[in-house]
């Protein structure tokens, strides 16, 4: 749909990252959640919303394992045929869209690099809440996958605890990438010994 007039252009960009989608879902998210009065007509935004939030987190999950292998590929161990399976399409497809999955799968890269912190227990609890509400990844974008029961929550205390829990687990990349970026790279550090 060509644009006619630039105020009402819209861009999509090439070469966005897991992460910038990520930030893209729960960008939208946020923007929906801004729309709520409190009318029964927002009961109407409840599952589109969870819908972004749940593929933000996904899609975030996936971009901190390929961090978390990279990282231990560049900085810890090398490139092992282990680590490039473990950042593989191929693995992405095992774990597809189950946050269980992923979500082990990122602690695992995680504790693998021996870090003083550990994982965000709010984050794991949180993302575990996810999961059970939507284990196939679809059941809040097809009627009849949820429990046949009505279910209320505060939305603002709801938009709060995802958009709080959202940032814990972008920080988890920042706080492994500052610890481990200003190091030697193990080809730095085979250099030296040359």
């Amino acid at each position: 749909m060509p644009n006619k007039v630039y105020s009402r252009l819209i861009v999509r960009y090439p070469y966005q990252t897991n992460r910038d989608y990520a930030l893209s879902y729960r960008f939208a998210a946020k923007r929906l959640a801004e729309t709520f009065t409190g009318d029964t007509i927002d009961d109407l935004i409840l599952l589109p919303f969870l819908t972004l939030y749940r593929q933000s987190f996904e899609l975030e999950l996936k971009n901190l394992i390929q961090f978390l292998v990279s990282t231990r590929m560049t900085y810890v161990e090398g490139r092992t045929s282990e680590l490039e399976q473990a950042r593989s399409d191929e693995r992405f497809k095992e774990l597809g869209h189950n946050l269980h999955k992923l979500l082990n799968e990122a602690k695992k890269h995680y504790d693998a690099l021996d870090l003083d912190e550990a994982f965000p227990p709010e984050v794991e609890k949180l993302i575990a809440m996810l999961h059970e509400a939507d284990k196939s990844g679809t059941a809040f974008r097809y009627a009849g996958q949820l429990p046949n029961t009505q279910e209320h929550a505060d939305f603002p205390d709801l938009a709060a605890l995802l958009d709080q829990q959202y940032d814990n687990l972008t920080v988890i990349t920042d706080y492994v990438d500052g610890l481990y970026s200003a190091g030697p790279t193990l080809n730095e550090v085979a250099g030296d010994y040359y």
